[in-house]
């Protein structure tokens, strides 16, 4: 299978290494920037292009541009016998507008470009208009990953919102834990074992059974000295109070 990349992104630069990785051929990478294109071909020595017209003819088009560029890029792809996917979590198929098999291959993975990952351990999420459109892409992502899976559009979404909690809501916490532990003049690296616990405990136990702290227990007096302490941070102690209510909440359901 021939395959086109649209894009230069983090999404973008893993796929090309996984399918490269997995000897897919992967024949040009398009973005608008070419020096981003150049980027990511450049070290496999892979044709790229700033020029959505010069497009080569593949087999398929993986679209994984950020997803308010999805559908324009997708108007100018010409080639009816293709396939054509996106990468987005939350875009539905109808976000493809040209006249040509549809799909979306979602990667269920935070990903940066300088980071190396294991893409056999990355989750792939396959939606297709066809049956045969979804056995190709799952055959061919089943060369990269152990673990490719079929979803609806509404599950997509659901699982999309559910990552956005997990990982980006979660980093935002590290990011306000950093500041404060910082404030005390120690550095970030002092919570890091306390960090990989917590993601440890949650690969034997549900989130709630690992569930620990002052908001847990009902711990009052803790939790006032705490909002006393970040009553010059009033969005931090709004959070504070928002989640523990939360944890509070789930307590009482239990």
């Amino acid at each position: 299978m021939k395959v086109v990349i649209l894009g230069a992104g983090n999404v973008a630069s893993h796929l090309t290494r996984a399918l490269l990785d997995s000897t897919v051929q992967v024949a040009q990478i398009y973005n608008r920037t070419l020096e981003k294109a150049e980027a990511i071909a450049k070290p496999y020595n892979l044709a790229y292009t700033d020029k959505i017209s010069e497009l080569q003819k593949a087999d398929l088009y993986i679209i994984s541009t950020s997803d308010d560029a999805v559908e324009e890029v997708s108007y100018h792809i010409p080639f009816e016998n293709a396939l054509v996917v996106h990468t987005a979590g939350s875009l539905g198929i109808d976000s493809l507008k040209g006249r040509y098999r549809k799909g979306v291959l979602y990667p269920l993975q935070t990903l940066s470009i300088d980071k190396g990952i294991r893409y056999e351990k990355v989750p792939f999420f396959i939606e297709a208009e066809k049956d045969e459109d979804f056995k190709e892409l799952e055959k061919l992502m089943l060369k990269v990953s152990e673990k490719v899976h079929r979803i609806t559009a509404e599950q997509r979404a659901k699982l999309h919102l559910s990552a956005v909690f997990v990982c980006n809501f979660v980093n935002y916490m590290y990011s306000i834990g950093d500041k404060l532990v910082q404030e005390a003049g120690l550095p970030f690296e002092t919570l890091i074992p306390l960090i990989d616990e917590t993601c440890q405990k949650i690969h034997e136990m549900t989130p709630l059974e690992a569930q620990t702290g002052p908001a847990k227990r009902n711990d009052q007096l803790i939790i006032d000295k705490h909002l006393e302490m970040l009553k010059d941070h009033n969005d931090l102690a709004r959070l504070y109070t928002v989640m523990t209510k939360g944890i509070l909440k789930q307590q009482d359901e239990l």
